[in-house]
């Protein structure tokens, strides 16, 4: 019994799906199969019952969980301790990441750390908050980024970035002239928005409310459910939006969408990194704290 079969095994018991462990291990799926399918051999025992629709642990593969969660644990722990003798940093980290973080900023952030620490192996996942808190305080997860903040006393949460929201319209649209708009102009046009219950949903639709408008006036003519989607559908002049600046400066360099600020109101929000403090730190995972820490890419 590997160390490779165990990580597989291990994720795939959390995912409860081959397809997402093979997206969240970039392995092939017939791969992670195989993996299985040799633990089991080698163990003597069926570890998942599988369905056409969902997979679970049998009895012998939640004991063996139990023990994967902690052998991984251990593993990354001697690492950590090793590779204090050592000016290379390696090893793996496990990053979890909110739709618009995920999309939008990650994927920039990990290419510039990769560069100054190519042995460190990561893997992310884009999900929900919720499911990022679920998962660090289970230790699957390393590292959550979110969009807002989290109210739980077992998890560290800190803030690490600053992000403001604008109106987002395409450059024909009849708004594209100004600078700015008024809270009265927004309920004039139709508005394409994020799903009810996403984060930057909620932070818009608080700042408006706050400033004495609405959000029920709106006229919502999309509901779509990624910021990529949303861009999309600004781009195609179907409508309105207000969205982070940092998930449309491609758009913004291409000249295919504006921003527009809104008279006397400024939507803005904090990024948050939480943590596990029960969790022992491995190098790449210190290493990746500072970095988004650092102000070099924020701007």
């Amino acid at each position: 019994m590997e160390r490779h079969h165990l990580e597989i095994f291990k994720v795939v018991a959390e995912k409860k799906s081959f397809s997402q462990a093979s997206e969240v291990l970039h392995i092939s799926q017939p791969a992670i199969s195989q993996q299985i399918n040799a633990l089991e051999e080698h163990l003597g025992v069926r570890l998942f019952d599988r369905t056409t629709r969902k997979v679970s642990l049998t009895e012998e593969g939640k004991l063996l969980y139990q023990y994967a969660v902690k052998i991984c644990a251990l593993f990354a722990d001697a690492e950590r301790s090793l590779s204090e003798y050592s000016e290379v940093v390696k090893g793996t980290l496990a990053i979890g990441a909110s739709l618009t973080i995920g999309e939008t900023l990650l994927p920039k952030v990990i290419g510039d750390f990769k560069e100054l620490y190519p042995q460190v192996h990561i893997t992310v996942n884009v999900i929900n908050t919720e499911q990022i808190i679920r998962a660090v305080l289970e230790q699957s997860l390393e590292i959550g980024l979110v969009e807002g903040p989290v109210n739980n006393a077992e998890l560290t949460v800190q803030p690490f970035m600053d992000d403001e929201l604008f109106v987002v319209v395409n450059p024909d649209h009849p708004l594209a002239t100004q600078r700015s708009v008024s809270l009265d102009q927004l309920t004039c046009f139709p508005f394409v928005l994020r799903e009810k219950g996403s984060g930057t949903r909620k932070i818009m639709e608080e700042a408006l409310e706050a400033a004495g408008l609405n959000p029920k006036r709106l006229p919502v003519a999309l509901e779509l459910g990624s910021t990529e989607a949303v861009k999309s559908a600004v781009e195609a002049n179907l409508g309105v939006s207000i969205l982070s600046r940092r998930s449309v400066q491609k758009e913004l360099k291409l000249n295919t969408l504006k921003l527009l600020s809104i008279d006397n109101l400024r939507i803005t929000r904090k990024f948050y990194v939480v943590t596990n403090p029960k969790r022992h730190p491995t190098p790449a995972f210190e290493r990746f704290l500072s970095f988004i820490r650092d102000e070099k890419f924020k701007d």
